[in-house]
């Protein structure tokens, strides 16, 4: 580049004819500095203007969503409520649903409790992500709502199994999160139980190998799970209580470990470690819970079974060798 060229922000494309050096020396650098600040200041304005208006179309195309929520077709609702859900995974909009609470909260019970398959389980995998961005003065008003028609449906045998287990997650992430009131959360453990009870061994000690300790593993699995998360809330001590004066207690979960749904072993697993943690914060015996689970997550992280699928095997042990290893690890800091 020849001597006193300055290079500005936008360099000029090469031609068969160059610019001259006294072309570029008569350039006012000052004028130039000025265009460039005001050039950055206009493209910003028009970035902003441009995101102005890219969120207020996709505000409308939201709205015309919730009016879908009232749609006279089943296959339009669950649509709409597929569609609403995708919108609130991508952006809070909880200004613009504080002016629908009750419209929403009236749509996505009457879903649950009274809509075809798809629609119900479109609700219920909605009713979280709502409760969260509804806005604080709505919320406790939206769970209340909500919850009671979500826990019936875990329950409803004539519902499907899908819908059955999506209502299982979706009611265990709005109590965890959103529900202060204590004997509710016991209410919904109980339920919990009645469901995943399904998978306990015979009076034998035997495995279910057929019914619904089959079919409804995935149901099974994701109530435990719920009671697990649940689990987690009161105190220590609480907790600890609640594992010795009523159902699953820690016997009867480390009977699940046996059971024939991977899903549910997997699930107890967690739940036995959640357990522990609420009996070793209490400074009770764990040594004589450890000392009775560690065989058996030994060999389930070890499992060789070939009646049970390669892959089906490959993630039980991967997942109780995680399982294994904290209570190793615990087990060893507590006699620290």
């Amino acid at each position: 580049m020849p001597k006193g060229k300055k290079k500005g922000k936008y360099e000029h494309k090469r031609t068969e004819q160059g610019y001259s050096s006294e072309e570029d020396a008569g350039i006012d650098m000052t004028i130039d500095n000025m265009s460039e600040t005001s050039g950055q200041s206009d493209l910003k304005s028009i970035h902003d203007e441009a995101d102005a208006e890219i969120q207020e179309k996709f505000e409308e195309k939201v709205m015309e969503t919730i009016d879908g929520l009232g749609a006279r077709a089943n296959a339009a609702r669950a649509a709409a409520l597929v569609s609403l859900r995708a919108a609130l995974q991508r952006r809070y909009l909880a200004p613009l649903l504080a002016n629908h609470r009750a419209t929403l909260a009236d749509h996505v019970t009457k879903a649950v409790r009274r809509g075809r398959d798809a629609e119900r389980r479109a609700a219920a995998a909605l009713a979280p992500l709502l409760a969260l961005q509804i806005g604080e003065e709505g919320t406790e008003d939206f769970v209340r709502e909500v919850r009671p028609a979500l826990a019936a449906a875990c329950v409803d045998k004539t519902a499907s199994l899908e819908t059955r287990t999506e209502c299982c997650l979706s009611l265990s992430v709005i109590c965890y999160l959103l529900e202060d009131d204590l004997s509710e959360i016991l209410e919904v453990m109980k339920m919990y139980e009645t469901i995943f009870s399904g998978s306990y061994l015979k009076g034998d000690g035997s495995v279910k190998v057929s019914g619904a300790a089959v079919e409804e593993g995935a149901l099974h699995a994701a109530a435990l799970d719920g009671w697990s998360l649940l689990l987690s809330l009161p105190a220590a001590e609480h907790a600890a209580q609640l594992l010795r004066a009523q159902p699953p207690g820690v016997p009867r979960l480390a009977d699940l470990l046996s059971a024939c749904s991977l899903e549910v072993r997997m699930a107890a697993g967690t739940a036995l470690a959640i357990a522990f943690e609420s009996i070793a914060e209490t400074d009770g015996d764990e040594s004589a819970f450890v000392e009775q689970l560690l065989p058996r997550l030994d060999e389930l992280a070890r499992d060789s079974n070939k009646f049970r699928a390669k892959k089906e095997r490959k993630l039980q042990r991967a997942t109780f060798r995680d399982i294994l290893k904290y209570f190793e690890v615990s087990t060893i800091g507590a006699a620290q």
